[in-house]
């Protein structure tokens, strides 16, 4: 199921109307990529391994694709990440951004396929699989496409990449007003992501509740269909994913698919993880298997947000532009044996 974004697209900009993302330590962390109005997410991971879950999108038939973006993962710094082929397009590595900052030993490429993804979809949009190969030692892929129509009005979508800190990390989004309602989407992407033993944790604050778990299994390698083999290691909430939200004491990799609704609450605690008129939420991950690389947040709203309001707590400010509310911290987990 894919997570539900909106906007036009929007490059980022210091000080524009939107977010303010609080960042955890400055090593690591998850960076402000680009801030989307009025339009919704396609989310999708996958993997070139033959029987395993194929790279697909999901849109309305007539929805205008804005933008859409590969993501390339290699085997914990063992491989190119890049070097591979969509839809028949080869992608060189010297193609792709490699995200910073390099908290981990994994290098992970982002690579602009807005082109190509477009006219694959056509105007029929629909569930459509996209083909994808590796030439390198890559872990897979994940797909997100941007996409608007009426649909779409009134929302906001916001992604950020780079790398967490395996040690532990915490993000926190400053809401430009308080929050009325709605659905607040979150979705985690991660490689190097496998077994049960592996996994990260996943703790959300704000204004009207202290920490709370919500999620205590993130990771595995559930868009390689838990192969166990490296190639296949890569998991991101999204196409044929619940936003059901998996519950504090979940135990391993199937119990959490890293979609997540936090305008929903979980099976111990029907309440919401974020409440009408809290102004902030933050994110903190721990990775106690020290492998995990959690390499992207993808999160979106049903509302608009305001104005930035004030920080509830010091820290370094990096102001998102054009936006909403909102940014999650995940962690994956997975190490490849």
């Amino acid at each position: 199921m894919r997570a539900a974004f909106r906007g036009l697209v929007v490059a980022v900009i210091a000080f524009g109307l939107g977010a303010v993302v609080l960042a955890g330590p400055a090593s690591a962390t998850l960076n402000p990529f680009v801030t989307f109005q009025d339009a919704a997410l396609s989310i999708d991971g996958g993997t070139d391994i033959e029987a395993v879950n194929a790279l697909q999108s999901n849109t309305p038939a007539g929805a205008t694709i804005l933008a859409a973006y590969l993501y390339v993962a290699d085997v914990f710094g063992g491989g190119v990440a890049g070097d591979v082929t969509l839809n028949g397009v080869f992608l060189p590595v010297a193609g792709g951004v490699l995200l910073a900052p390099d908290a981990n030993p994994a290098n992970t490429r982002r690579f602009d396929v807005t082109a190509n993804v477009a006219a694959k979809i056509g105007a029929g949009g629909g569930l459509v699989t996209h083909t994808y190969a590796e030439s390198g030692f890559t872990d897979g892929a994940v797909l997100v496409v941007v996409w608007s129509n009426a649909s779409t009005l009134g929302g906001t979508a916001i992604i950020l990449d780079g790398e967490l800190a395996l040690a532990g990390d915490s993000t926190t989004l400053v809401f430009g007003g308080p929050y009325a309602g709605g659905d607040f989407l979150m979705s985690l992407a991660s490689s190097f992501s496998f077994g049960d033993s592996q996994f990260t944790t996943v703790d959300v604050t704000t204004n009207s509740s202290g920490l709370r778990r919500l999620s205590n299994c993130a990771g595995g390698n559930d868009d390689g269909n838990f192969v166990g083999s490296n190639g296949a290691l890569i998991t991101a909430g999204g196409v044929g994913d619940s936003p059901s939200n998996p519950g504090p004491t979940c135990n391993g990799a199937a119990a959490d698919d890293e979609l997540y609704n936090l305008a929903l609450g979980d099976g111990a605690n029907a309440l919401p993880f974020i409440q009408i008129g809290d102004t902030f939420i933050r994110f903190d991950t721990v990775n106690p298997s020290n492998d995990d690389n959690v390499f992207a947040l993808f999160f979106s709203s049903a509302f608009r947000v305001q104005d930035p309001g004030p920080a509830p707590e010091p820290a370094s400010l990096v102001l998102l532009g054009a936006g909403l509310a909102g940014l999650a911290f995940y962690r994956h987990r997975g190490r490849r044996r």
